[in-house]
């Protein structure tokens, strides 16, 4: 009879237990699509670039520094990302996740390349030279001479200690979480650190903001990073069924605390909300919201669907990464946003 269940199940492109059983692996859907990292970073680098240049961020003709400075942002956001995802897949799936090793291993040198390029261009700017005439001393004095500068070193040190918890990785399977922890805490430091460092430190709101925007970046690395971690990485039926509904739990309230932390960390920038519709940083900050509501929304329905026992569900995720990687993009020039 539950077998009778299943079948019909499968033939209607979904699965369901049956009361008292567990979903196995055989119950699994034949195919799911497949995840494509390099059009998200292609989404993220794009949205990245239109939304400075919409905004001013990129100088008349496009200036490199300008150009370099977005692109370096945005490489280092998509980075830390990587670098959080494969963290937490390792924690919701203790030692049956070994790509994240290997994301590990590629994402940390890539995020502190991130972080040197935008060290050198925002030296170029600060000096007002091209890239090909910058000097150490641009780049060593805005980076221990301003804010934004410092949270930029504050960020390479993470980072470089990064490197460090990813060499103690993997942990033996059994042994709990350990380092993926680590790592995670790291992530959160190093992504957070130039924001905290820019406006919001500034602001005379600065004890709102200031947590505000480490809680946000926090809860962007959980859901953004985490939901491609599993696209990319938890392939195995067995795997998602273990690590998709703890982290459909961790999203929602990531979700929540996205959203508060958001407003929290806006009052940096913004004296009224009007200027939400007369400002370019309000623009951005708009767009942002629509995307990540999109996002959200998107979310609950595949929620609901894993509680009602019923996959496919990573074509919908696949969808939420988009407008996920769409906002990551928009949310690279919210730090020198006019």
């Amino acid at each position: 009879m539950a077998a009778g269940r299943r079948r019909r199940a499968r033939r209607r492109g979904g699965v369901r237990a049956a009361p008292g059983e567990e979903l196995s692996s055989a119950d699994a859907p034949a195919r799911e699509p497949a995840a494509v990292p390099a059009a998200w970073v292609a989404v993220v680098l794009g949205a990245a670039v239109a939304t400075a240049a919409l905004t001013g961020g990129i100088g008349p003709g496009g200036t490199g520094p300008d150009l370099a400075r977005t692109l370096a942002r945005a490489a280092a956001d998509l980075a830390a990302l990587a670098v959080a995802g494969a963290a937490l897949v390792a924690v919701l799936a203790p030692g049956r996740v070994p790509g994240a090793d290997r994301v590990l291993a590629a994402a940390v040198p890539a995020w502190l390349a991130a972080l040197l390029v935008e060290a050198v261009a925002r030296g170029a700017l600060l000096a007002g030279v091209p890239l090909t005439a910058v000097r150490i001393g641009d780049v060593t004095g805005q980076l221990t001479g301003i804010r934004a500068g410092q949270g930029l070193l504050l960020a390479g040190v993470a980072v470089l200690l990064l490197a460090g918890a990813a060499a103690g990785r993997p942990a033996r399977p059994g042994q709990g979480t350990g380092p993926p922890v680590l790592v995670l805490v790291l992530a959160v430091i190093g992504a957070a650190a130039p924001a905290a460092t820019g406006h919001a430190a500034a602001s005379a709101r600065a004890v709102l903001a200031v947590p505000g925007v480490v809680l946000h970046v926090a809860a962007a690395l959980l859901w953004v990073g985490g939901l491609g971690a599993i696209l990319v990485l938890a392939r195995d039926a067995d795997v998602l069924r273990t690590a998709l509904p703890r982290f459909s739990r961790l999203a929602g309230a990531g979700i929540a605390v996205l959203a508060l932390s958001g407003l929290l960390a806006a009052t940096a920038r913004l004296s009224s909300p009007l200027e939400v519709f007369t400002t370019a940083y309000g623009g951005v900050l708009l767009a942002k919201i629509v995307l990540l509501a999109g996002a959200g929304a998107l979310g609950y329905l595949t929620r609901r669907r894993l509680a009602a026992g019923r996959l496919p569900v990573l074509a919908w995720a696949t969808i939420e990464i988009l407008l996920l990687a769409t906002a990551t993009g928009v949310a690279a020039t919210l730090t020198h946003t006019a």
